[in-house]
């Protein structure tokens, strides 16, 4: 049976599902972390209408993000701690850890799902907004117009009618008649 080519070593699925799970850990941060840094530098343009609604839909995304990636780094953590175990032949703690392992890789998908789903709705629930004036309660760095529309006074435009108001400290009182003179200046 060791000869027969239709059974494969338990080294050969090993490695299988190693490689498998190495490129699903990776999936699932370079989506989590993308959608996070996107949804962060275009704050502005998901939030065209700060309302109380696209802020917490905004937050759950965020934090649903940010937990997956967490739940990845678990796992990964945990997959060390299990493949120590099965090394050292303790079969029955590393089948304990590798079902931790599994509930926080579900964690991971889950909240990868939630977070995109929160964004895509967050997208949504402003996409009526587009063509609008941005948010004035939000600062965009990168535009050149002002957020909130203000009535200036033009420079210059206002000139007193009258000689300024002097108070009593800006008066210049005489000097008294007991004060010497400098040396340096002649008596008259």
């Amino acid at each position: 049976m060791a000869d027969d080519p239709n059974v494969v070593s338990k080294s050969t699925i090993l490695q299988s599902i190693t490689t498998e799970a190495s490129g699903f850990y990776t999936t699932v941060t370079t989506v989590a972390s993308t959608f996070l840094g996107a949804s962060l530098l275009f704050v502005d343009k998901f939030l065209t209408v700060g309302t109380t609604f696209s802020l917490v839909v905004l937050a759950v995304t965020w934090i649903s993000l940010v937990a997956s990636i967490g739940c990845v780094a678990r796992v990964r953590f945990l997959n060390l701690k299990s493949g120590q175990l099965a090394l050292q032949d303790d079969f029955d703690g590393a089948s304990a850890i590798d079902i931790r392992s599994g509930k926080f890789s579900t964690s991971a998908q889950w909240c990868l799902i939630i977070g995109m789903a929160a964004l895509v709705a967050v997208g949504l629930a402003n996409v009526n907004n587009l063509g609008k004036k941005e948010n004035p309660t939000v600062s965009n760095p990168n535009s050149g117009i002002p957020q909130k529309v203000e009535k200036t006074i033009p420079y210059g435009s206002l000139k007193p009618n009258t000689a300024p108001v002097q108070t009593p400290a800006q008066t210049s009182t005489p000097a008294p008649v007991s004060t010497p003179l400098p040396k340096n200046q002649p008596k008259e």
